[in-house]
């Protein structure tokens, strides 16, 4: 670096001056207010070529409503075109938002946010036979606030001019092979520059697996072998996403379901076996007199074949079924109430510690309400356990079947 070109670099610093392929984008004070300007390398500014084509760019970028698009107007004076003049509004490049703040890429929903954003714009422009070319960090625009992706200059504009490296500098490796190498320029070129830039975006972390795919595809050296819309390339990356969550919550529903089963039987008290001891044999006084002063020697109506005995049995039986209806119906209602708290999706997605303290805290309490309610209804503790056992099967079959249900109207949407 020369003394000129480092005093130049020290003045663009100061200045806030931010590097995109065609020029230095920064704020500059224009009759008394801010604008955000370009001001064009000396090379491009002295090119015949290079005019004609961002004179067109900028006509089409005043035609195109999009709310990701920035038009712009160029500055010339008696020399010709030096600069253009940006849309208002505070941005900075995509490249200065991740240097400045890495961790904007860790946010909920910015990749997601950014990608779906440039996949719509793109098939607007796609509709009017304009290609971005270049998706580089340094190539588009970050506004400032909710970071929102916008574009500024468009490539195919720029296609007549053959030496493509000299015209994007260091943003070439965002550039599909066959425009540089032939000069063709089709939505199968944008679908490989987004899928570099989508690259890019995890420099400093993982790819997650399910964009892996996506990457590798939309960055493919044969046109042929991406995805050839940008919609095609959305929808791919909604079915991967949808899909993870879709095994993550059967996952997580049958590991739900079997910690609630698990941890049900786990804390029930366990049944202990009574010795059956007969009873003593009756004496012949016993024999004669009954313990309630009863003399059936003397009752006239007590017969051999007397069914008092029969009665009192299907009596019991009635009255079993019916405190087994009771039971049923109070600890299902009480069971659901106590499960849907582990059934959700907030549940589902906390950390394994809070999970496990959730769903023993709920299973716990489930099994007071077993063993109070089995109390009240006068059934013995082996059977209430076998009624609830049943009961929690069927809630969980429907918990998860709402779930499942649930996730299938959000993919819908």
């Amino acid at each position: 670096m020369n003394y000129e070109e480092l005093l130049e670099s020290r003045n663009g610093a100061a200045m806030g001056k931010e590097s995109m392929p065609f020029g230095q984008f920064y704020k500059k004070m224009v009759n008394g207010k801010y604008e955000n300007v370009v001001d064009l390398r000396n090379d491009l500014k002295d090119s015949l070529l290079f005019c004609d084509a961002i004179t067109a760019d900028s006509e089409h970028s005043k035609k195109f409503n999009h709310k990701h698009q920035l038009p712009f107007t160029l500055t010339t004076d008696s020399a010709g075109i030096y600069g253009v003049s940006v849309g208002p509004g505070s941005y900075r490049t995509f490249e200065r938002l991740l240097e400045d703040n890495p961790a904007v890429v860790a946010g909920k929903g910015f990749i997601r946010t950014t990608i779906d954003d440039l996949l719509d714009i793109t098939s607007k422009l796609h509709e009017q036979g304009i290609f971005q070319v270049c998706y580089a960090p340094s190539n588009m625009l970050a506004r400032k606030g909710d970071n929102a992706v916008m574009l500024v200059f468009h490539g195919s504009e720029y296609k007549a001019i053959k030496n493509q490296e000299q015209l994007y500098g260091d943003c070439i490796s965002f550039i599909a092979p066959e425009v540089l190498e032939e000069g063709v320029v089709d939505a199968r070129s944008d679908i490989y520059s987004i899928g570099k830039f989508l690259e890019y975006l995890y420099q400093q972390s993982e790819i997650p697996l399910e964009l892996k795919g996506i990457i590798k595809k939309a960055t493919a050296e044969d046109p042929d072998k991406r995805y050839q819309t940008p919609e095609e390339m959305k929808k791919a990356i909604g079915d991967r996403q949808n899909a993870r969550r879709s095994i993550i919550s059967l996952v997580a529903a049958l590991l739900i379901t079997a910690c609630a089963v698990g941890l049900y039987f786990t804390l029930i008290p366990e049944r202990e076996d009574i010795e059956y001891v007969k009873p003593a044999p009756k004496t012949d006084m016993e024999d004669e007199f009954e313990d309630d002063g009863y003399y059936p020697e003397l009752d006239s109506s007590a017969t051999p074949d007397s069914t008092v005995g029969k009665v009192d049995e299907q009596q019991m039986k009635v009255y079993q079924a019916k405190a087994e209806q009771i039971f049923r119906k109070q600890f299902t209602r009480k069971a659901n109430e106590i499960m849907s708290d582990i059934y959700n999706n907030e549940h589902m997605n906390s950390t394994e510690k809070n999970f496990r303290a959730g769903s023993q805290s709920t299973l716990e309490e489930l099994v007071k309400s077993q063993v109070e309610l089995g109390q009240q209804a006068g059934l013995s503790e082996s059977r209430s356990q076998l009624i609830a056992g049943e009961i929690i099967d069927q809630i969980s079959a429907k918990l998860k079947k709402q779930m499942s249900d649930k996730e299938k109207e959000k993919e819908k949407e």
